[in-house]
């Protein structure tokens, strides 16, 4: 591998990680909103 095929190779890799990176946190804020929004209807207000 050449020196600039190495570079894009680390630049696809890098952009690659920071994709699975962002589609995981999204999962996690996912399942938050779903685990709150079906405790809170669990649970019923008082008055």
């Amino acid at each position: 591998m050449t020196p600039d095929e190495t570079r894009q190779f680390v630049r696809r890799r890098r952009a690659r990680n920071w994709a699975v990176l962002f589609a995981l946190f999204g999962l996690v804020v996912l399942f938050y909103f779903i685990t709150v929004a079906r405790r809170s209807a669990a649970m019923p207000f008082p008055g």
